[in-house]
């Protein structure tokens, strides 16, 4: 298993960006999270949102919603706290959402630059997605602000009254669950994701992971996650098996969409393959 590491983290080296590198070192190097957090403080622009490409298929330098929730969940992952630059993003927040607090995942300047044509497929409109995973993502960091508790309540009166059937919606859910301050709530969204996971759109329950979507190692990808138990262990197993048979021989994972160019696969594919690092690592498979 060393050797699924060592190749990983040199295609890692060999190809990923700063961010995904810093991120190595701490997963893997008892790195400090606080340089991950200088790598997203970077990304902000006079705005108070973040832009510069930070989802790769985005290639934007203005803000957007989407980028603002791909920061917070980086500074997450390493259990890093900035309360300061987490309260300074929720302006800019409030400055592009409705009057109900909710957010579009990206707005209209994202189509001026180059994006994956799958930005194109859907309407884009405010909503769950990716509202309530930055609500959970502040909760994390301890804000407090008007905009985070019109839009944390918006999306649980919205959640509950009509509960989303699609993956990724249900993926940002699961951050709200894990951080609302109020437990109660959170154990109800729990519920919800446990009801409807199984029939949603973009799901894969089971292996082999042959197309894209999500599966349960994203909404369990350590054993201590609080959505861990809607899952059985032979789910866990099977998909973990499945992930490291699907390493290349380059050391890197592949991504199964089309994105908008070279630079912007490498990026995803180093994010993916830490992904999988991490995964494997919590599981004790590496």
């Amino acid at each position: 298993m060393g050797e699924i590491l060592s190749k990983a983290h040199r295609f890692i080296l060999n190809n990923a960006r700063l961010l995904e590198r810093r991120l190595y070192e701490v997963h893997f190097g008892n790195v400090s999270p606080v340089y991950v957090g200088q790598v997203v403080r970077a990304y902000q622009n006079p705005d108070g949102g973040l832009g510069h490409g930070l989802e790769p298929d985005v290639r934007c330098s203005e803000s957007q919603p989407l980028f603002v929730s791909q920061g917070l969940a980086v500074l997450e992952e390493v259990g890093y706290r900035d309360i300061e630059f987490a309260t300074s993003l929720c302006d800019y927040l409030e400055s592009v959402s409705d009057t109900n607090g909710l957010l579009p995942i990206i707005i209209d300047s994202a189509y001026q630059s180059p994006i994956a044509s799958h930005w194109y497929e859907s309407k884009i409109t405010p909503g769950l997605n990716p509202t309530i995973e930055i609500c959970g993502l502040l909760h994390f960091q301890g804000v407090q602000h008007d905009w985070l508790t019109l839009a944390t309540d918006t999306c649980c009166n919205f959640l509950f009254e009509n509960p989303p059937r699609e993956a990724h919606t249900l993926y940002c859910v699961s951050r709200l669950a894990e951080y609302i301050p109020d437990r109660k709530i959170a154990m109800n969204i729990l519920d919800v994701i446990d009801k409807y996971l199984p029939q949603s759109g973009y799901y894969i329950p089971e292996v082999p992971v042959e197309i894209y979507g999500l599966t349960p190692l994203h909404f369990a990808p350590k054993p201590d996650s609080m959505c861990r138990k809607i899952f059985t262990q032979s789910q866990i197993d099977d998909h973990l098996d499945d992930l490291i048979g699907k390493q290349l021989p380059d050391g890197g994972w592949s991504i199964s969409w089309e994105a908008p160019g070279a630079a912007s696969k490498l990026e995803w594919r180093g994010r993916w393959t830490l992904d999988a690092l991490i995964r494997l690592s919590a599981y004790d498979r590496l």
